[in-house]
């Protein structure tokens, strides 16, 4: 039978896609013929749907619908107010649009359609170097302060601590010079040396950085270091960051050793080539998310600018493409998968916040949308490979006690916010904090033994983290009274203070303790910049206040670690500016003393390391008696930025510890 050309055919017959060959696209084709088949084509493609027509009437119904949520989320009290400020004009000729995220979240924003409650609230500010800021107390601060703004920003070699090394620079992840100018196989250590490494890792990072099944890992380790050639690329990203890991807690135990910092630098050259090997932009994985999470914390250690900060954010974005969001037994994981999945996942969004605060950037939990259950409460020996059934949480201190302490921290921080800023009962975040450290001490802390190292880094973690949260709750009531000073009351004001310096104190026994000095590498990294804010923020509108000493005393002990301690990291690009704002509140002190209704002598302003300032000409005096009368009205209070979550955070279940 003569085949006849379809010319309306626009895709190959069935049995030709399948084999997937060319077909003539007759009726029937040649191949088709040859071989006997019969020959069928797909039927008719069918017609797009066409989106049904949106009147004007629709479009307007929704607008008024999403006003009347943002009203809501706003807090404002007035949906008829808000609808006449924030509803604009269609023009005639022009077609209607859906208004985009974007576009809603800048009409928002706008100053002119405010609600009433957030008159006072800051959009951020951009500091000198390009760098955004919208931390709420300290955008505020810099808003209004030159002098500060001009000495916040990321730090550079030409502008860094001439007697701290310059930091790591991170450029080797996403696009890599080295990667035909190295010999790979030159990075790797000696096996001897990978070996005490990796006891060191286990020693002083493992029980910090809890993202690990060690029995299943170990193996895997000591085969790369054994044959480096034969192991896969993710493999060489988690051996790398382990070195890297362990090379930085040495580091921290000798700042000074050149060999060290070298041995850093090579290893951090290693773990930037095996992830740029890895496709880890493309194709990321468990084992290599695993690694970006360890180097990542322990990079902070050494480079505290915003390279960190937005690589985390890279691998936040990398965990979520491969669902690490959504809790494995969705998709009928082992249990031992699901459970590493979880540790990776919460250990990577619970830091987030941290990272940010070194910047002033307030993270944002309100992306986090997922399912992810937490890490379960066993130590590595209670599940295996092998394991078919889900593990149960022992009532013990295990090896995920004290990673899980943050995490539980972090579960508690939005409904205690919500409850802050939505809240007519005043006791409510105090009842909420109440069964946080009820719960923290019925499920860890009553088994830590405190003359175990990482048992008692937990126990002052605990005392830490909710001494921030009490902070929180006081400050917040404190704000409520307004922004001007006259209108606060002093003894509450007072109160707060009491709290913070406890919490920065507390801080301090991280570090200075001979016990946890193992973890300096990590503790050093801890941020109390918030504390150190309102602390002195304090004592430059009450210096004369019987809580001073204390006061500076703290803050001076302070800046004494951070300042003259070499193995102290870069504190980040914030604390030129606390250093501004310390110099004011020192200013302010000085200024009393020499009017003669200071209650102090010039030696006792600050442990008589500033004593020689006070001797000045009279324009320096006139000047600092002018400091005096200094405007901090427009001061808002702190706003921990990982504790302040407005109630649109609280619909997503996530918080920041």
């Amino acid at each position: 039978m003569e085949s006849i050309r379809r010319y309306n055919v626009e895709r190959s017959c069935l049995r030709c896609h399948e084999r997937k060959v060319k077909c003539d696209k007759n009726s029937p084709c040649n191949r088709c013929v040859n071989l006997g088949e019969t020959c069928q084509y797909p039927g008719p493609r069918k017609g797009k749907r066409r989106a049904p027509k949106t009147s004007v009437t629709d479009v307007v119904s929704r607008l008024e619908q999403l006003e009347r949520s943002i009203a809501t989320l706003a807090g404002s009290s007035s949906t008829s107010q808000t609808r006449s400020q924030q509803q604009l004009p269609l023009p005639r000729a022009a077609p209607l649009s859906v208004p985009t995220s974007a576009s809603i979240h800048d009409h928002i924003h706008t100053p002119n359609n405010r609600s009433p409650g957030e008159s006072n609230r800051s959009h951020g500010v951009l500091v000198r170097d390009g760098a955004y800021i919208d931390e709420p107390f300290l955008s505020r601060v810099l808003e209004k302060e030159q002098e500060l703004q001009s000495a916040i920003g990321t730090p550079s070699t030409e502008t860094s601590d001439p007697r701290k090394p310059p930091p790591l620079k991170v450029d080797g992840i996403i696009t890599n010079p080295l990667l035909t100018q190295m010999d790979f196989k030159s990075l790797y250590p000696g096996r001897y040396q990978a070996t005490l490494l990796w006891q060191t890792f286990l020693a002083r990072v493992e029980p910090v950085i809890k993202v690990l099944h060690i029995p299943t890992t170990q193996p895997r380790i000591f085969a790369a270091i054994s044959r480096p050639d034969s192991a896969r690329p993710e493999v060489h990203c988690l051996l790398f960051s382990i070195l890297f890991s362990a090379t930085t807690a040495l580091l921290s135990d000798d700042p000074t050793n050149e060999q060290i910092r070298m041995d850093l630098r090579r290893y951090q050259q290693g773990m930037e080539l095996s992830i740029y090997n890895s496709s880890f932009l493309d194709s990321p994985t468990l084992s290599s998310i695993q690694a970006m999470t360890i180097y990542l914390t322990c990079l902070r250690y050494s480079n505290s600018g915003r390279a960190g900060f937005t690589l985390r954010g890279l691998a936040i974005r990398a965990a979520q493409s491969i669902g690490l969001h959504r809790d494995g037994e969705n998709f009928k994981l082992s249990p031992l998968e699901c459970e590493l999945r979880r540790r990776v996942w919460w250990s990577l969004f619970c830091t987030d916040a941290r990272m940010a605060e070194d910047h002033g950037i307030l993270a944002a939990e309100h992306e986090y949308n997922g399912d992810t259950k937490f890490p379960s409460n066993i130590d590595d020996q209670n599940i295996s490979e092998t394991s078919t059934e889900p593990v149960q949480s022992k009532q013990y201190w295990t090896e995920m006690s004290f990673n899980l302490i943050i995490t539980e921290v972090h579960k508690m921080w939005v409904p205690m916010t919500r409850s802050v800023n939505t809240s007519s009962d005043k006791d409510q975040p105090s009842q909420i904090l109440k069964e946080m450290k009820e719960r923290l001490h019925t499920r860890f802390i009553q088994y830590a033994h405190t003359d175990i190292p990482i048992q008692r880094h937990g126990a002052i973690l605990v005392q830490v983290l909710t001494s921030k949260a009490e902070v929180h709750i006081y400050q917040k009531a404190l704000q409520k009274q307004g922004t001007d000073c006259s209108a606060i009351d002093p003894n509450a004001a007072t109160e707060l203070l009491s709290l913070a310096l406890k919490a920065l104190d507390l801080g301090l026994e991280l570090y200075t303790d001979e016990l946890l000095r193992g973890f300096r590498w990590l503790t050093s990294t801890y941020s109390q910049l918030h504390l150190l804010t309102y602390i002195l923020w304090y004592l430059c509108v009450y210096p004369n206040s019987s809580y001073s000493e204390h006061a500076w005393h703290s803050v001076n002990r302070h800046f004494d670690l951070v300042d003259n301690d070499p193995s102290w990291p870069d504190p980040g690009p914030k604390w030129p500016m606390l250093k501004q704002l310390r110099a004011k509140a020192l200013r302010v002190r000085h200024s009393q003393i020499i009017s003669g209704s200071g209650s102090g002598s010039a030696e006792s302003l600050a442990d008589g390391d500033y004593a020689g300032q006070v001797e000045m000409n009279d324009s320096a005096r006139d000047e600092l008696l002018d400091m005096y009368n200094w405007d901090l009205n427009w001061l808002e209070f702190p706003d921990w930025n990982f504790l302040a979550q407005s109630s649109i955070m609280g619909q997503y279940g996530t918080g920041q510890s």
